[in-house]
Parts: structure tokens; sequence; C-alpha cells
């Protein structure tokens, strides 16, 4: 309640654009429009899209993206003490869920299983412009994709702490590309910033074939101590077919590019 109370009622933000926060994603990806601060060394997102959530669980806390009216994508592993609910949280408004699925194949015991995967049904369609799912360019080595927040920041902050410290809760970094298999897509900072504890669950970005950013990946894991230098981050591939195949059945209602 404490974080509903703190996101919705006393963060006042002005939404913009997927692209204009630094969701265009591809090698033309500029997360700087975002402003100043930091995601454990990234850029604050002042003007935050409403489609970026808070997936509150009873485990804490994971990031999440509306692909749908009433849909979030996130990652399975926020549900894995076998939690059936959350609240999904933005800058305007606070939800219930009314279904949580995660991938019926998902382990949450194996270290960055592939099917680290779920989606939040919640019970009435949200004023928001889902975010596409990047299902016409496959995502590869060299390429640069953003990825948005609500996790630790480089001073071990929450994105409560951020609110209470005149802040802008989400946070935006760049990433490059540098492994792509059906397990994982694996990015690495590009010097300003990596994902933290939090950001788990938070969409990877990248320009479609239509030009407009979809999603190609979600978090999974951070580098070591969430810092730019600690080597790789490590995300679940959106496009790998048992996953795709997953939230097209669980999402109807997702949009593609």
């Amino acid at each position: 309640m404490r974080a509903n109370y703190v996101l919705v009622t006393v963060v006042s933000m002005v939404s913009v654009a997927m692209i204009g926060c630094g969701g265009g994603g591809g090698s033309d990806t500029d997360p700087s429009v975002c402003s100043t601060l930091k995601i454990a060394g990234g850029v604050e997102c002042p003007d935050a899209p409403p489609e970026i959530v808070v997936v509150a669980t009873s485990r804490g806390y994971c990031s999440g993206t509306f692909i749908a009216p009433n849909q979030v994508l996130t990652a399975g592993h926020c549900f894995a003490d076998g939690g059936t609910s959350a609240r999904i949280l933005n800058q305007y408004s606070s939800y219930n869920s009314s279904r949580v699925q995660v991938h019926p194949s998902f382990n949450p015991y194996v270290p960055s299983d592939e099917n680290d995967v779920a989606i939040v049904t919640i019970n009435q369609n949200a004023p928001v412009s889902p975010v596409p799912i990047n299902a016409s360019r496959g995502v590869g080595v060299g390429d640069r994709v953003v990825t948005y927040g609500f996790g630790l920041d480089q001073n071990d902050e929450t994105f409560i702490d951020r609110i209470e410290n005149g802040e802008a809760p989400l946070k935006a970094t760049s990433l490059d590309v540098i492994g792509v298999s059906s397990f994982a897509v694996e990015s690495i900072s590009d010097g300003s910033g990596d994902t933290c504890q939090g950001d788990s669950g938070g969409a990877l970005l990248m320009n479609g074939a239509d030009g407009q950013p979809g999603i190609v990946a979600i978090v999974r894991a951070g580098p070591a101590a969430c810092q730019a230098e600690g080597g790789a981050s490590d995300n679940t591939n959106l496009q790998a077919a048992s996953v795709l195949n997953f939230v097209r059945s669980a999402a109807p209602g997702a949009r593609f590019n």
C-alpha cells in the first residue's frame, strides 16, 4: 500500500511516447533524452510512459510492460514463491490482478530458465497505448536495445526512495547485445548503467521492421553488483518459440510489429 500511495498520488508526471523516453531501440537509441539520473548507472525518465509499471507481488516488486490494455508482461520468477496475484502501479493508477499466468514450463529452481515469463491480467482496460512485441526483426549480436525499470539505482535506492528524494522513479539505459540463443539475450552496458534488483520483468526494446520500438527480451538478472562494469546481464529471449507461443496464447490482445 505504501508503494501504491507514493507512486500514484505523490508523483505527478506527464506521459510521453515510448520513443520519447529512450524506447526507440536499435542502433539509433539515445536514452539521454530521459534526463540525468541512473539505473545502477543509467538515466532518469521524468516523463514516464504509463505503459511501464511496477508489478508488486508477495516477493517484493518487479517491473513490467502493458502489451495489451488489460495485460502486463513481466518475469515468471516474480511469482517463484507460488504467488497468484499482483498489483500493477503506474504514476496515474493502480490495478489489482484478476489472473496471473506463468509459463507452464518455467522452473524457478533452474538458473536462467528459458521460460522465465509471466502475463498479469487486470480486470479492466487501462488508458495506455500497449507496447508491441517485436516479432518482425530478430535480435542479434551487435544490436543496441533500451530497457526501463523501477529497480535499485547506483545508490541502492528503491523507486520509493527516489520519489521521496524528489527524483523520478523510472530509469532507462542502453545495452549492447553480445549473445543470443533460445535461452537468453545477453547484453552488456554501453557504460551508462545496467539492470538491478527490481528491474526484473522489464522490457528490452529495439526497432522492428516497421521502424517502431518493440519488445525483444525480458530482464532476468543484472550483472554482478548491478554495476556497468560487472559483466553481462541475462534476459529472457521473447522471440524464442516457446516463450513467444506462450505470450500469444496468454495475451491474445497483444500487438506485434
